[in-house]
């Protein structure tokens, strides 16, 4: 298994293919809308997100992970699809892909570091994991079935400095 910044050829029709068929995907994303098909990612891919994949040693898709700033900080998503599920893989995946974003220049060069993002208020699972990375349920998303989930650098640097006083 490897990290790849960016994703191959051979992994985006495994993408559209999983994402038509995988049923977590379809209940808990709105991936439809991005991976339909290579139109819809094509379009999706304007927003200008950094991708990440992970792969087996046959260079088949396992998960995906994007980066980019929107709104107040950064925000990302994270899939790991049916070969890689319950294995124990996401949180080393988001973390690796999280902390090889933050070295990017539009990473590095914000003045505000803070991350956000919208979750399923059932995904139980993707919930444990940014739990385990430090972010914490700050309210509701767009709908009720939605939860905003934040990590924010900037009060932690500022609960730092604040405990020298």
């Amino acid at each position: 298994m490897r990290i790849v910044k960016g994703i191959q050829e051979k992994n985006i029709d495994q993408l559209i293919n999983y994402t038509n068929r995988d049923g977590d995907v379809k209940k808990f994303t709105s991936d439809l809308k991005r991976f339909l098909n290579r139109e819809a990612l094509n379009e999706w891919l304007k927003k200008g997100r950094k991708i990440y994949t992970l792969i087996d040693d046959g260079d088949n898709l396992l998960g995906i992970t994007w980066f980019g700033p929107e709104g107040d900080g950064f925000t990302f998503a994270i899939r790991m699809y049916e070969d890689a599920r319950g294995k124990g893989l996401a949180a080393d995946f988001l973390s690796a892909t999280m902390n090889d974003y933050m070295t990017e220049p539009e990473y590095v060069n914000s003045s505000n570091k803070n991350w956000w993002l919208e979750t399923s208020v059932d995904n139980y699972p993707a919930i444990k994991i940014y739990e385990q990375l430090g972010f914490v349920k700050s309210g509701q998303g767009q709908t009720s079935d939605k939860i905003i989930c934040r990590r924010d650098f900037g009060y932690e640097n500022v609960a730092k400095k604040m405990a020298h006083f």
